[in-house]
């Protein structure tokens, strides 16, 4: 259990959506924050492991979505030269910060940090 808690993972992913998709993806993209295309980002980090949880929690969804991957697309970003973690929902506001390289949680993501 020690080592479940060791942060070893040098990197993040960015999430964007880049096109419209489908109906079914709907639900999925209200939960994500990701409700237009080319507005808002979603970053799964495992800064800690309640983060590294979630963040496997909604890559098993979005591998579960049919041709989900016409319609966004990932990002591995490094970790070592991160500076600031921001918390916000807003989507034109983490558009913004994700594109200065900055990482960015949902609110949903803080109450599942810990």
């Amino acid at each position: 259990a020690a080592g479940e808690e060791a942060d070893v993972l040098p990197h993040y992913i960015v999430i964007k959506r880049k096109s419209g998709g489908k109906k079914t993806h709907r639900r999925l993209f209200d939960k994500l924050h990701l409700r237009r295309p080319n507005e808002g980002a979603l970053c799964l980090s495992a800064l800690t492991p309640g983060l590294r949880k979630h963040g496997l929690k909604v890559a098993r969804e979005l591998q579960r979505e049919r041709s989900v991957e016409r319609v966004i697309e990932c990002e591995l970003r490094r970790r070592e030269g991160l500076r600031f973690v921001v918390v916000t929902d807003d989507v034109y506001l983490t558009d913004r910060l994700v594109g200065c390289g900055v990482l960015v949680l949902s609110y949903n993501q803080l109450t599942n940090m810990f």
